[in-house]
């Protein structure tokens, strides 16, 4: 393996720097070569020992400065410290005698330091001790000085800071819009109700799974499989011994994200669900160290994901991250994905990724790079009043506006720690180095939100909220969050919570048991408000619609009745209520309408006008109307209105 040969390497380079003390400047004493062979080869065991040790535990990555070697300066330390105590050792033996002697007050107290001397090591001593200080310069030298000055001049200043900002590719929009997101993928399940739920269907296959294996809550990973989202989790050792005992973990679990009430699927065909390598198993069971091992060893391990393909096929995916600036700035490599049954790795440039992947870029450097990128892109590296600066507020959210194209979600905010908006909204691709800037200010974000969601009066039981994200519903910033029941095992589903990321107010939140009742209820709202004058949905756009009615049905919606209207050539279902207008309740089909609504982008949009061309009431002049598809009438017939 790698590792043997990457230990020997190592271990000759730290003799030979120890050697070149001891033979260079301690050669004023005279050589010895079976002690010197002797010194050597015990040193040479210890390190080889240290080196592997580090190697196998540590998996350190050779990248970077001085190639990624500096760890070797680890044990090049202790060997420095050990040499040095080859001739501490019988010098504070002198010293203790000496101290005697003088404390004794005897006649004999010069003769008694002259026989400790004596007893000095004469050439061992000096050449150790030369060894160990040349050892520990180096250690000095390149461990600390040079690593500090690498530090310094690759982060500190101006120059450098720009350097650091410039590093995540933002294009920064002109128009405040997000993206629109697709309502019928909207995540309705959080980690900790995933997890209450994956709990439920371990014993369902009656192997008593859950004596030796669990479910960490915190390895649940949302991702896309066949054009669906999904919570997938792998499962685990409960212990030592198990790991011990079994080669293999039996499969993983699979959880709607989209569904609450979908029942979970338990995978462990042994053919192809079981997990030969996992984080945190044992030995050369452990994912990262399998991989190390491998011959991968020319960058950072990052980010191990278990994402499955579209035939429910496990892989981990692995980040190989370079650092371009001196220790720091992480730059994707490679992207290596490992047969989670087999262990088998192939390697992927990042554009060459397959497309049931979900991400690539780890959430962490993506909050480094934002990071860098509100404090310096546009203010100076020394900036002690903050003035111009940004941060992320809070960690990157996986966003799914399309099913098929994640990306991470971060709210920015500014400097000031009293600041409870945003500057703006960051959408940075899952599969590069890419991000984009919306200039979205004024939206509500951090403990504000959770708060909002918590104090609406429709929550009357007092569900916790257990997530909140940002989608673009109805061309409207707008947080989704889901309440739930805390239980000793996990989180329930009970209901999903809609706002304006503008108006974060109790009152404002549209609460129901099901998404599409809740989304149906904002979208009243938002036209409401508009009817009112008060605001509307951002970019939102008023039109005019006139054209033949195909379909009418009436819903009663708590006191309010709403009619249901299917127009000729429109691929959208208009509502109205009422209170619009008289006509509404004599709508039939075949009827020439004309309205307006407020174009909001879904399939569901509420007029905030209405009229009934056909019908003509006592007094009006309205002219006579010229239908866009003339109807079909008999000359003979009169025509007359259906009951």
């Amino acid at each position: 393996m790698i590792i043997f040969l990457l230990a020997l390497i190592a271990t000759l380079a730290i003799l030979a720097i120890l050697s070149i003390g001891r033979l260079v400047f301690g050669r004023r004493e005279k050589f010895d070569g079976r002690t010197f062979v002797r010194w050597l080869v015990g040193y040479g065991i210890f390190n080889y020992i240290f080196c592997f040790l580090i190697l196998y535990f540590g998996r350190p990555a050779l990248t970077g400065p001085f190639g990624g070697w500096q760890w070797i300066l680890w044990p090049l330390f202790f060997s420095s410290i050990g040499n040095l105590f080859a001739f501490a050792r019988p010098a504070m033996g002198v010293l203790e005698e000496a101290a005697e002697a003088s404390q004794s007050g005897s006649f004999s107290t010069r003769t008694t330091q002259r026989n400790a001397a004596s007893r000095m090591p004469a050439n061992y001593s000096r050449r150790a001790i030369a060894a160990g200080i040349f050892g520990l310069v180096v250690v000095g030298v390149l461990g600390i000085a040079a690593s500090a000055l690498i530090g310094v001049f690759t982060t500190w200043f101006d120059v450098n800071a720009k350097a650091l900002a410039a590093i995540p590719n933002v294009r920064t929009h002109a128009s405040p819009t997000l993206p629109p997101t697709d309502p019928n993928h909207i995540v309705l399940v959080s980690k900790s109700v995933a997890a209450y739920k994956g709990q439920q269907v371990l014993g369902s296959n009656g192997q008593n799974l859950g004596s030796a294996y669990s479910l960490d809550a915190d390895s649940y990973t949302l991702q896309s499989i066949k054009h669906h989202l999904y919570y997938v989790a792998p499962l685990s050792y409960n212990n030592l011994f198990v790991n011990l005992s079994s080669p293999t973990t039996p499969g993983f679990v699979v959880v709607d994200a989209e569904n609450p009430q979908a029942v979970p699927q338990l995978y462990t065909d042994p053919k192809h669900d079981s997990l030969a390598v996992l984080p945190g198993a044992l030995l050369n069971q452990d994912l990262l160290r399998h991989v190390y091992m491998s011959g991968y060893t020319n960058g950072r391990l990052l980010d191990p994901t278990l994402e499955l393909d579209d035939n429910f096929r496990p892989y981990w995916t692995i980040s190989l991250m370079q650092p371009i600036r001196g220790y720091v700035g992480n730059e994707l490599s490679e992207v290596l994905l490992v047969d989670a049954h087999t262990g088998d790795i192939t390697k992927y440039k990042p554009q060459d990724v397959p497309n049931w992947v979900d991400r690539v870029m780890p959430a962490d450097t993506v909050t480094q790079y934002l990071q860098w990128w509100g404090l310096y892109h546009a203010a100076p590296w020394f900036n002690p009043s903050g003035l111009g600066q940004q941060s992320p507020a809070s960690d990157p959210e996986l966003l799914y506006n399309n099913v098929d194209q994640p990306v991470w979600l971060i709210p920015m905010t500014s400097s000031s720690v009293n600041d409870n908006s945003s500057t703006g909204i960051f959408l940075f691709d899952t599969h590069k180095n890419a991000a984009d800037f919306y200039p979205l200010s004024g939206l509500g974000i951090g403990d504000n939100v959770a708060k909002t969601f918590q104090s609406t009066r429709a929550n009357i039981r007092g569900y916790d909220v257990a997530s909140v994200q940002l989608y673009q519903i109805y061309n409207t910033p707008t947080w989704v969050a889901i309440y739930v029941q805390h239980t000793s095992s996990g989180d329930i589903f009970q209901a999903v919570g809609i706002v304006d990321a503008r108006n974060l107010n109790g009152s404002n939140v549209q609460f129901d048991t099901s998404l599409a009742q809740a989304l149906q209820d904002y979208q009243q709202w938002l036209t409401q408000l508009a009817q009112n004058g008060t605001s509307a949905p951002s970019s939102a756009t008023t039109k005019t619609l006139q054209g033949k009615v195909q379909r009418v049905a009436t819903v009663q919606q708590g006191s309010n009745t709403v009619f249901y209207l299917q127009i000729e050539g429109q691929q959208q279902i208009f509502t109205a209520n009422l209170s619009l207008s008289p006509k509404l309740p004599l709508v039939q089909s075949g009827d020439i309408i004309k309205g307006n609504y407020l174009n909001t982008g879904g399939t569901v949009v509420n007029f905030t006008a209405f009229d009934d061309l056909s019908i003509n009431l006592g007094g009006s002049n309205a002219p006579p109307v010229t239908p866009t598809v003339q109807p079909t009438v008999t000359p003979a017939a009169t025509p007359t209105r259906s009951k």
